[in-house]
Formats: C-alpha cells, sequence, structure tokens
C-alpha cells in the first residue's frame, strides 16, 4: 500500500472517531443538561439515542476492524513480496558464484594444459629439455624424461580433480594405481621437499597433494 494512502486512511479513521466521540458527549450533555429535554418523551428520546449510538459505535468498531485487518493484509503481502526479492537476489548470488567458480575452473584448466605441452616438447626434444631445471645431479638423461612424464600424469589427476570430475575417494584410488610404478614413486619421493614449499599452506593443491600423500604411503606400506 502506498504510504500517502496508509496515511489518508489513518487520518479519516481519527476524524471519524473523533466526530462520533465529541457527537456522543455533546448529545449526553443536551439530553442530561437542558430543562426542555428533561420529560417522559426526552427520556425516551434519550435511550432511542443510546440505542443509535451504541449502533453507530458498532459500526465504527466495525471500520477500525476492517481497517486493521486491510492494514494487516498489506502488510503481510508486502513482507511476502520482499521475501521473495531475497530470495531471488540470493539465487542470482549463487548463480553468479558458480559461474565465477567455473570461470576460474577453465582458467586454470587451461593454464595447466600450457604447462603439460610445454613438457611434452621438453620431453621429445633434449635441447628444451635443458630449459627446465633438473631433479638433481643424480637424475639426467632417460630418468629425467620420465620424471617430467611423472609430473604430467600426476598433473593430470590434480586436474581431473580440481574440475570436480574426481571426488577425494575417486582421486586418492587413482593416484594409489599411479604409484605402481616404481619411477612414479620415486620421482614423488624426490620432489617432496620441492612441493610442499611452493605449496605449504591450505588450497585446492594443498589438499590434493594430501590425498597423495596418503595414496603414496599406502601404495609404500602395502596396504
Amino acid at each position: 500500500m502506498p504510504r500517502s494512502r496508509r496515511v489518508q486512511e489513518a487520518v479519516t479513521l481519527a476524524a471519524l472517531v473523533t466526530a462520533s466521540c465529541i457527537g456522543s458527549v455533546g448529545l449526553t450533555l443536551a439530553l442530561t443538561h437542558l430543562p426542555a429535554l428533561q420529560s417522559n418523551a426526552a427520556a425516551n428520546a434519550g435511550q432511542a439515542f443510546g440505542s443509535a449510538a451504541a449502533a453507530s459505535s458498532v459500526v465504527v468498531l466495525f471500520y477500525i476492524a476492517r481497517t486493521f485487518h486491510h492494514q494487516g493484509k498489506e502488510s503481510r503481502m508486502h513482507r511476502e513480496l520482499l521475501e521473495a526479492q531475497r530470495l531471488e537476489l540470493a539465487m542470482q548470488r549463487q548463480v553468479a558464484e558458480g559461474q565465477h567458480k567455473s570461470a576460474q575452473q577453465a582458467a586454470a584448466a587451461a593454464l595447466r594444459r600450457q604447462h603439460q605441452s610445454l613438457f611434452r616438447m621438453a620431453i621429445g626434444d633434449p635441447l628444451l629439455m635443458d630449459c627446465w631445471p633438473g631433479y638433481g645431479p643424480d637424475v639426467t638423461g632417460d630418468r629425467r624424461r620420465q620424471y617430467m612424464y611423472a609430473n604430467l600424469v600426476i598433473s593430470h589427476h590434480a586436474m581431473c580433480y580440481e574440475l570436480g570430475y574426481y571426488t577425494d575417494d575417486e582421486v586418492e584410488e587413482a593416484l594409489f594405481h599411479t604409484f605402481g610404478s616404481a619411477v612414479t614413486k620415486e620421482f614423488w619421493e624426490a620432489t617432496r621437499s620441492s612441493r610442499d614449499s611452493s605449496t605449504p599452506y591450505g588450497g585446492g593443491m594443498r589438499k590434493f597433494y594430501d590425498l597423495a600423500e596418503s595414496a603414496y604411503h599406502r601404495h609404500v606400506s602395502g596396504r
């Protein structure tokens, strides 16, 4: 309900109640104090007025009750409208957050694919491989290429996990199977310190590394 309409109804109601009260008081004084009205006929008239006043009061009360009911209904509709708007805004926010997360995941996947492409180029060309840092003085030649390929395999699992294709249990099982390769286990052990220093805190990648560590230790312990 518009504010001007509510104000108008309130003013009308106040004026009606005030006029009714003033009229009732005035007529009561007239019936009880004017000598010309102190007769049986006047008494009958007073009783008739009392009945009329009672009837008028009922009408006024009915009008007041109707007004309050109408205002209550309008207020309830207004609250329902506000709640619907709040739910709509919450839904729009969820959609926006989902789109933002999807965009972030797509960007991360594209970046990881580019990284994998660079790795694949280096694996096939010893000259390009020298552009990448090594895994230590004892890791050269074919073993270095194997380490780089193992890195690609684990990065593939990480990308699938980050994009939601793997649950925690599924990615751990996939990594457990991957660590069935002695070369991959050796790579994982050799790169642990650099991995811990590059991702020391929380986040999706840290969680993936923790799941990979769990799968690695399960395989090493034979569980």
